[in-house]
């Protein structure tokens, strides 16, 4: 695992040789959610990103986080590793950046994976994050008690309380009156529209997967989506809630992998 910088964008190179992955990750997450994935990609060489504003990367001084942003995140990653070409893997808002990516830059790409990313907004149920959008950054006197408070958004999981305090003390930074999150809270003004209109215009190989108990997206929305797409499938990695690269790391990656052999 090597720490690497593309410009203000953090990676995490976990090496190996083979076709050249670039796993994204969600809204105020970060590069460790591909932690437990990565020693199943053998035959891969993988590498985890932190958007700007999220992880080690560095924060937008005007707070102003837009899709061009994060899809320059991901060209300035690939140039920096001298990849032509590469499969990129997004999980949940880095799902809706890849294909963002794809569309505006489909000759980069041998193949998409998108995990379990939200097609559009239905109700109010799904914009309970809305309310967090008008929120200070959080600051508090120690990190401890961050930890084991961390919790999920959705909350579904199949980590045990002890993964999660591990994954939170991953998630935390020194402020300058304490501590607070390792996410830039201004990032939650970024603007999800319906990604309907979108898929017919990405043409590389692509392959949408769901946890199975995800309350994000169902299974009939997956598979329209995928079907919406000019060369798109779909797969479900049975037993996972919405954060699948933390609930079935083993599985997630065998479907990439099997995924990416296809490829050329």
């Amino acid at each position: 695992m090597k720490p690497r910088r593309a410009g203000p964008v953090h990676l995490v190179d976990h090496g190996g040789a083979g076709v050249p992955v670039l796993l994204t990750h969600g809204m105020a997450a970060h590069s460790h959610w591909w932690d437990a994935v990565v020693p199943h990609l053998a035959g891969c060489h993988a590498v985890a990103m932190d958007f700007r504003g999220h992880g080690e990367s560095e924060w937008a001084a005007d707070g102003a986080y837009t899709s061009e942003t994060w899809t320059a995140d991901v060209a300035a990653a690939a140039d920096a590793l001298g990849w032509d070409r590469f499969v990129l893997v997004g999980h949940s808002m880095g799902a809706r950046i890849a294909l963002d990516f794809a569309e505006r830059r489909p000759e980069r790409l041998r193949g998409l994976v998108g995990v379990d990313f939200l097609p559009d907004f239905y109700d109010s149920g799904t914009r309970k994050h809305e309310r967090t959008r008008t929120r200070p950054q959080p600051v508090y006197d120690s990190p401890e008690p961050m930890a084991e408070k961390y919790r999920l958004q959705p909350p579904g999981t199949l980590l045990t309380r002890d993964e999660l305090s591990a994954l939170g003390r991953k998630s935390l930074r020194r402020a300058e009156s304490g501590w607070t999150w390792k996410f830039d809270w201004r990032a939650f003004t970024f603007p999800y529209g319906p990604v309907w209109p979108q898929l017919p215009r990405i043409p590389v190989p692509s392959l949408l997967v769901r946890g199975e108990l995800s309350t994000i997206v169902t299974d009939a929305d997956l598979e329209k989506m995928a079907a919406a797409m000019p060369a798109g499938r779909a797969k479900t990695v049975a037993g996972a809630h919405h954060h699948v690269p933390l609930d079935k790391p083993a599985e997630l990656a065998s479907v990439i992998l099997a995924f990416a052999a296809e490829l050329k």
